[in-house]
């Protein structure tokens, strides 16, 4: 028979306790967050709207919504709404000048919030496209993120379907 005896320091164990319990909770801490947001600043979507582009890419995704589902999108405009949207709905929107025409164009949006956003308030989103109905299918973003902005000092983007007619 084999008698191991041994007295332990129950200070020594307290510290050790604690020593490894610091241990433990760094390693938690710094493994539940994703390496990638380390650096935060470095995000990379498959879209990212501007005064330039910004029509462009609406009719790009407007006309291969089945192409872009999934694809992530960044993009800036006012809250819009119409009357018959479903509730949770809205539109980030931009003017654009179209047949001499002031007209809105932009995405329609699936946003749990909606009801918290005024009407014409300035929003910059980020999200994923899906497809959805509004009197036919189109492209609707579901909005990850959403911060309020000022709005810009033009409120209008290029036409580029304007670009290069004569009148």
């Amino acid at each position: 028979m084999f008698i191991v005896n041994f007295k332990l320091d129950l200070k020594k164990v307290v510290v050790i306790s604690i020593f490894i319990a610091i241990i433990v909770a760094t390693i938690v801490e710094f493994s539940s967050t994703p390496y990638t947001s380390v650096n935060s600043s470095i995000e990379a979507y498959d879209y990212i709207l501007n005064d330039e582009n910004y029509t462009s890419i609406l009719d790009e995704v407007h006309n291969n919504i089945d192409a872009n589902i999934g694809k992530t999108i960044k993009l800036s405009g006012f809250v819009f709404r119409m009357p018959d949207f479903k509730e949770n709905f809205i539109v980030c929107g931009r003017n654009t000048i179209s047949n001499n025409e002031d007209k809105v164009a932009g995405f329609l949006c699936k946003y749990d919030e909606s009801s918290k956003l005024l009407d014409n308030e300035w929003i910059e989103i980020t999200g994923v496209i899906t497809k959805g109905d509004y009197n036919g299918q189109m492209p609707v973003i579901n909005i990850g993120s959403l911060e309020k902005i000022t709005a810009p000092a033009n409120t209008f983007v290029t036409n580029h379907l304007e670009k290069g007619k004569t009148e």
